[in-house]
Formats: C-alpha cells, structure tokens, sequence
C-alpha cells in the first residue's frame, strides 16, 4: 500500500471513524450511554487541538467539530429529556471509565503544551514572512506526543536524537488556491520555494545544499534533515532542515543576523511532504544532535501543534 494511502486512512479512521462510532454506540447502547458520550466529547476535544488539520483545511475543522458538537449536546438533550437509558452497567462502568480517566490526562497534558512556557524558552523571529502558517507538530514532545510526535518516534530514539527534538517543530503554509488533501506534487504545496529567513543571529555552522528533493509520499527517505542550515549562537544550534535543493543562500562560517534571507522551504530528507523543521539545540559541543531541545517562543507564545500564524 503506498505511504499516501496509508497516511489517508489511518488520518480518516482516527479523526473521523472514531468519533462516528462512539456517537453510534451512544445512541444504540442501552447502559451507560451517558459515560459513552462523555468519552466521545473527550476525544473531539482531543482532536480539535491535536489533529492533522493540514490535509482537510482549518474550515473544514471549524465546521466537523461544530456539526460532531451540536449532535453531542443533542443526544445528551433527547437522553434526558426522554430519561432514556438511565441504568448503570457495572461491567462496562470501569473500563469506560478507565479509558475517560486516561482521555482526561492526554487533554491536560495537551493543555501544558499549550499554555506552560519553558523556563529556558528562547524567543525567535518567525522563519517566513507574509502569509498564513501552521504548525503540525510543536510544543514540548515529552509532555504530549500528540502534539508532537518527534521525541517519541523509535526512529529518534534508536538515533539517540531524540532528546535534540524536543522542541522540534514542523511548519506549513496555509493556501487556499492549491489542493490541499494530500497533494502529489510538490508544487502544489504553498510552503515549496517559500523564502526562509533566520529566526536568529549567529554563525553559520553546517550547510548542506545538494540533496534531491522528494517526490511526495514515496517513501525510503534518507534518514536526515535534507539540505540544512545550523546556525550557532554561543551554545545554542538552531537547524533548519528539509530545505530546497540548491536554494541555499550562505555559507559556513558567515555571521547572519536575524530575519536575514537565508534559503527556500523544499521537501529533501526524511520528509514526506514539504515543510520546514525547525529544532532549537543547547550543547557545549558542535555534537549538537546530543543535546538538549530548547523550546522557542514566538510573539511570546509557545509554538504548539496546530497553532495558526499570520504574518
């Protein structure tokens, strides 16, 4: 099966499968209906922060949550108001309940990601300039992998880089002149030859400007953040990775400052759509994939999954 397709199905059934099943079991079971719906408000909740919204559009997510809201509250209302279904089931009553428990703890942990700063948090300038951007995965990865998936994913941690990520985050632009579910080009993807600017000044370290960019979704990406610039300051490394091919516009040893025009956004190295990756590094040696993240402030604010930026 082909990674495009993979991606569309396991995105369908984890946004929307999920939550059609559970308002089906809310309406058709007979006990415990109300724990059943409690659970499904739960996971909205968790959706609508920590879903992949890139595919289906930030409209599209306004309108599904608030039409899956609506029907919540209407089940809720019809339930009570016919007194339908009141009994308690004690051999569904605990695990329901250990499995909302478990809900409740994701949604916090996705909050702290949210709201609680990093007292070592750098602020940055934003890497690109006019236009709407998202961020697909950001925030503190430890916290919550479902804001972001990077210090958890095997591969990292098989790496050992997995406490370089951290912070990690990954940045689209949003258009509404492209197709956006899933595109197979690169070209339709807003965020392919956007300029990229230095988030912050320091000395180039490590250029890497020659590698191919993908093909999206086809799979067998070299493990590495493609065509990449390392930019130093004192004891921080700030990458920017999956760069386009030949965009780079400087070269080891320059001093930049911020907001410099630096390269493109591409789509080279381990990446199966194009976007910008983006890890703030604090290490007392040039082994900066050894080090520790750092989260990165931007007009004060965390850089959290699904945070929507306008410039």
């Amino acid at each position: 099966m082909k990674q495009r397709t993979q991606l569309v199905l396991r995105i369908v059934v984890s946004h929307f499968v999920l939550l059609i099943g559970l308002i089906i079991s809310s309406i058709i079971i007979k006990k415990d209906a109300f724990l059943v719906l409690s659970i499904a408000q739960s996971v909205l909740f968790i959706i609508y922060f920590a879903g992949y919204w890139e595919f289906f559009g930030l409209r599209f997510k306004r309108f599904f949550c608030a039409l899956i809201q609506f029907l919540l509250l209407a089940i809720l209302a019809w339930k009570i108001y016919f007194q339908i279904y009141l009994e308690v089931n004690l051999n569904l009553i605990i695990p329901l309940g250990v499995i909302q428990l478990y809900l409740l703890v994701e949604l916090i942990k996705i909050l702290l990601v949210i709201f609680k700063k990093d007292a070592s948090a750098v602020e940055i300038e934003f890497p690109f300039r006019q236009g709407t951007y998202l961020i697909t995965d950001g925030g503190n990865s430890k916290t919550s992998r479902l804001m972001n998936y990077h210090y958890y994913f095997p591969t990292h941690k098989k790496n050992n880089t997995n406490n370089s990520m951290l912070y990690a985050t990954d940045i689209v632009k949003i258009h509404t002149d492209k197709p956006s579910f899933f595109p197979e080009l690169n070209d339709n993807y807003s965020i392919f030859g956007e300029k990229v600017y230095s988030p912050m000044p320091g000395m180039v370290l490590k250029v890497v400007n020659d590698i191919p960019d993908n093909n999206p979704y086809s799979g067998n990406y070299p493990y590495n953040t493609g065509n990449t610039i390392v930019i130093k300051n004192a004891d921080l490394y700030l990458l920017l990775g999956h760069l386009k091919q030949g965009s780079i516009l400087v070269n080891e040893g320059d001093t930049i400052k911020a907001n410099d025009l630096i390269a493109t956004a591409g789509n080279s190295g381990w990446t199966e759509r194009p976007h910008l990756h983006m890890q703030l590094i604090k290490s007392q040696s040039h082994n900066y994939w050894k080090g520790q993240g750092i989260s990165v402030l931007f007009n004060n604010r965390n850089l959290y999954k699904n945070r929507l930026i306008k410039i």
